[in-house]
């Protein structure tokens, strides 16, 4: 009995240490704008694997804008206690002089999800290849309607490295097909929703014809194409609705028929990949790297490959 009481407050004394050291460690993520729901995802899957690293996350909201981003990230380091910071950046160019003062610091970065162009040292990222993402839907097209689609293109925010790949990857995999295949409108709608729904209720209203695809960019836009289709009364007429993030909405859309396709962006792998890497980085040297993340094309069929967000 005397060496079980022992044995378990060793055991215990051990695990209160390893916790004390494993908090030491403070990781910012800051994301571009925190209510996107493919940013609450990465939310959810970033707080499960801190904890499962006991690591301590601070997490910063740039609201949309490039100027709050950049000052939270620098007010952040100023108040000092971060010990290494994940950012997806909002604009490829306007963080540049953030991640340049952050690197000038000393401070270990990593982009997730979209990249930042110029900074004077390459800045490793951990994401999917968006141009392949986009290739996967505009083939999806092709493979649906073998004599040629109409497609209208919701795309998303102009100054996204993300937004900027999935439309280049859309067109590139639309032009396998030949000039059968046509973009006869295509608009930005910024990733939102509400915007995907009014984009595409003014596109209907001056479009001669209904377009056979709505290709969105990412699936709030998606979701905001389908209302708008119902509310001008053509969900029945067969136009096909085709996503991007593989989000639970937008599984539930494609699991009820009223979404064809979306590409799986796998938030998890993202974060918790990027996480684990500055953790090592942190704890051992382990080297920065970017790391390439293969997207999947997600339909009816395959529901059961995409990548699962925790509960929140």
């Amino acid at each position: 009995m005397t060496r079980l009481v022992i044995s378990v407050a060793m055991v215990t004394s051990l695990m209160a240490m390893a916790s004390a050291q494993a908090q030491d460690k403070t990781i910012l993520i800051s994301f571009p704008k925190a209510s996107y729901p493919f940013f609450q995802a990465v939310r959810a899957h970033a707080e499960d694997e801190a904890r499962q690293l006991g690591i301590r996350l601070l997490v910063e909201d740039g609201k949309g804008d490039s100027i709050d981003q950049a000052s939270d990230i620098e007010n952040a380091l100023a108040t000092g206690g971060v010990d290494g910071i994940l950012v997806a950046p909002n604009d490829v160019y306007a963080l540049v002089p953030t991640m340049n003062y952050v690197q000038q610091r000393g401070i270990p970065v990593v982009t997730f999800d979209t990249h930042v162009y110029g900074a004077t040292r390459e800045v490793p990222h951990v994401g999917i290849d968006n141009v392949d993402g986009g290739r996967l839907l505009g083939n999806w097209v092709v493979r649906h309607f073998p004599a040629g689609a109409k497609v209208l293109h919701l795309t998303g925010l102009s100054g996204s490295s993300s937004g900027i790949e999935r439309a280049r990857g859309v067109r590139e995999g639309l032009n396998t097909g030949g000039s059968q295949y046509r973009i006869v409108a295509e608009a930005s709608a910024n990733w939102s929703r509400t915007e995907g729904m009014m984009v595409t209720e003014g596109q209907l209203t001056f479009l001669p014809e209904l377009p056979d695809a709505i290709v969105a960019d990412n699936d709030d836009m998606a979701i905001g194409a389908v209302e708008a289709l119902r509310q001008t009364g053509h969900s029945q007429q067969g136009v096909q609705v085709i996503g991007f993030d593989a989000l639970p909405f937008a599984l539930q859309a494609i699991r009820d028929g009223v979404m064809a396709a979306t590409v799986d962006q796998k938030p998890g792998a993202q974060i918790r990949t990027a996480l684990r890497m500055m953790n090592e980085h942190l704890r051992s040297q382990a080297p920065l790297r970017s790391i390439k993340i293969e997207p999947v094309l997600i339909e009816k069929s395959n529901l059961q490959d995409a990548e699962i967000t925790p509960s929140q």
